[in-house]
């Protein structure tokens, strides 16, 4: 099964387009797209690790809040 891909053309200050180059050029990766994904990967993996962890901290609150008869504290 072919997976479909979507185009996303993106914008980056010099800089940072040097330091994407520099990367590939040392072989970290085989080419700028090929960096770019495994960036959008880690952001995507970070910011659900980050909601998990919210959620579970606000959850855990929750329960021993009602654990100890109090209402949870929602403003």
């Amino acid at each position: 099964m072919i997976k479909r891909r979507i185009i996303v053309p993106i914008a980056l200050p010099e800089g940072l387009a040097k330091e994407l180059d520099e990367l590939v050029k040392e072989g970290q990766f085989s080419s700028r797209n090929e960096a770019l994904k495994f960036g959008v990967r880690l952001v995507v993996m970070m910011m659900r690790r980050t909601h998990e962890r919210a959620e579970d901290y606000a959850y855990q609150e929750i329960k021993e809040g009602v654990l100890r008869g109090k209402k949870a504290n929602v403003s």
